[in-house]
């Protein structure tokens, strides 16, 4: 698997300047053939040390000619295989300042179960272990990787919260609701908003959006009910500080034209959780023009002050 830094270029996707699938796949330098033959199995690309896009890469080609020769530019469709990763921590060694290199190599089999290594290993104090088939990776950056077998499945138990940890919070924890929609910045809303713009103006199934510039009967994703739009829309809500994590017991999506700031954000969590339960899920909700996902983001922008 090859690991690529978007710290420059991903911005442009998110305000729907750029498309994902192009700035993940090329064109990269300093990439031997040795390096090729080893990991190029996969993509992923990498912002701000989370996982943004995977691709399984079907092909490639070295450049000879221009002001990219020598890199090497790929060819690839989404994953279905590592697609979960999406929004989890790099699963490499985590990008830091002064690390000039955007190209990082994993050896795929640390992702699925046994020991490898991580190149380059620029401060590796990785930790593994081996049991019964599941393996667990603790990174450096205090991040974890499991390997399951397959067919098996895991349930995460999270420790107790601490103050101003919003990663696990109570469903009646209005301070915390109201703190996620509040630390929302501008320019996180304007991201937002174009990115629903595009799904209000498309007329037809969301997976048809291919790239900035829709190219009619062009399905790039026949085999997904996601689209690089609802790809890009997950991973900023989750970037914007839109999704925490919490256990409805008694809360339940309503009315969107009378929430409050706190139902925006437990409603577009649960949005977002969709899909741990149903396959499309989260894409089902932006669908229609009366779909809650959209109703949620526009009653947040109201609210916000943010016009759409």
């Amino acid at each position: 698997m090859i690991l690529v830094n978007l710290a420059s270029s991903w911005p442009a996707v998110t305000d729907g300047q750029a498309d994902a699938a192009d700035i993940t796949l090329g064109n990269w330098a300093q990439i031997s053939d040795h390096s090729l033959d080893t990991y190029a199995d996969s993509i992923l690309g990498i912002y701000k040390n989370e996982v943004v896009t995977a691709f399984d890469i079907t092909g490639w080609q070295r450049l000879t000619e221009g002001p990219d020769a020598g890199r090497v530019a790929f060819t690839g469709r989404l994953s279905q295989q590592w697609k979960h990763l999406i929004g989890t921590p790099n699963p490499g060694t985590p990008w830091t300042a002064g690390m000039a290199r955007p190209v990082q190599y994993l050896d795929t089999y640390t992702l699925i179960a046994g020991t490898a290594t991580l190149d380059p290993t620029e401060d590796d104090h990785d930790h593994r272990t081996d049991l019964r088939g599941y393996t667990l990776t603790v990174h450096s950056n205090g991040n974890a990787t499991v390997g399951v077998p397959f067919g098996k499945h895991v349930t995460v138990v999270p420790s107790t919260r601490v103050e101003n940890d919003w990663q696990f919070v109570d469903e009646d924890d209005d301070a915390a609701f109201r703190a996620a929609f509040d630390q929302v910045t501008p320019a996180d809303w304007h991201q937002l908003s174009v990115l629903l713009n595009r799904i209000e103006t498309h007329d037809g199934p969301l997976h048809e959006i291919v790239s900035r510039e829709e190219s009619p009967g062009v399905m790039e994703w026949p085999h997904s009910v996601d689209s690089p739009v609802i790809a890009d829309l997950r991973w900023l809500l989750r970037r914007a500080g839109l999704i925490l994590h919490f256990a409805p017991v008694e809360w339940e999506i309503g009315d969107a034209s009378t929430a409050t700031p706190e139902d925006c954000v437990r409603a577009l969590t649960l949005i977002a959780r969709n899909d741990h339960w149903i396959t499309g899920g989260f894409v089902s909700c932006f669908e229609n023009p009366d779909s809650v996902g959209r109703a949620y983001l526009r009653r947040a922008f109201e609210l916000a002050g943010h016009s759409n």
